[in-house]
């Protein structure tokens, strides 16, 4: 499998995404095939999908002024994750954990990292939507079918730095279910799915960067994915807290705590 990265200019409000990224590829001596993957970042993505905001238009409301004296963060920040999330669950200095999208994430998604200055991004409003617009507009200029993967960053549990996370998917199965199957030994797997879109997310990340390298995509090519023309979001990427791990023993645990 190999992942390429895509480098292109400053991607602005007022651009075509795909414009900018045919070119970018065009020019630098590559190309899309059939059956390739088309790693995009959201950021990127979003500001040319109105997604980001000037943080002089928020008007923070009193809850939103209470998170940012709890949790040392900016009054209009904190009134867009109040906004964005689906539910706040807490949080340390700066940031907040959040669930979006049956998604946990910091601070729902809201950022300020390459955002202008004065500005914070938010998360594509429909990453399904997204990921199949992009798909079918390379299926309408270039000929060729080829997945699309939204990619976001997120934090593990106890474990240092960023990983690549999937927040919408097209052209291919996103998680593969091996329950059922035998292991090397003939034991039957019992609960075992592999997050495929993520894993692949993560490699992107490992190419593109999230700082200044201004690589928007990668090109992932021979990818071990089974190829559908459906597309997928989180509805299809995640498992209830009850039977979320992290979630539901923290949610005993929360509840000793408290009787």
């Amino acid at each position: 499998m190999q992942v390429i990265p895509v480098k292109t200019r400053i991607i602005l409000p007022e651009d075509n995404f795909i414009d900018v990224l045919l070119n970018a590829i065009d020019e630098s001596g590559l190309e899309l095939k059939d059956n390739d993957i088309l790693g995009v970042a959201e950021t990127p993505l979003g500001t040319t999908e109105g997604r980001v905001v000037s943080l002089s238009e928020i008007e923070p409301s009193e809850d939103a002024k209470k998170l940012a004296r709890k949790y040392e963060l900016q009054p209009e920040i904190a009134e867009l994750v109040i906004e964005e999330a689906d539910d706040i669950l807490g949080g340390i200095p700066h940031v907040l954990l959040t669930i979006k999208n049956n998604t946990l994430m910091a601070n729902a998604g809201v950022d300020k990292s390459n955002s202008p200055p004065g500005h914070a991004s938010l998360l594509p409003l429909n990453p399904r939507a997204s990921a199949d617009r992009l798909r079918n507009e390379v299926k309408s200029r270039l000929g060729i079918t080829i997945g699309v993967l939204l990619i976001d960053s997120r934090t593990q549990p106890l474990r240092l730095g960023n990983i690549g996370m999937a927040l919408g998917v097209s052209g291919f199965r996103p998680v593969v279910d091996e329950r059922g199957h035998k292991d090397l030994f003939g034991n039957v797997m019992r609960i075992t799915r592999r997050a495929i879109a993520d894993n692949l997310a993560s490699a992107c990340t490992a190419v593109m960067g999230e700082t200044n390298e201004s690589i928007p995509a990668a090109i992932v090519r021979d990818a071990p994915v089974e190829f559908v023309d459906q597309s997928f979001d989180s509805a299809e990427m995640w498992i209830p807290p009850s039977e979320c791990m992290y979630m539901a023993i923290f949610s005993q645990w929360r509840k000793h705590q408290t009787s």
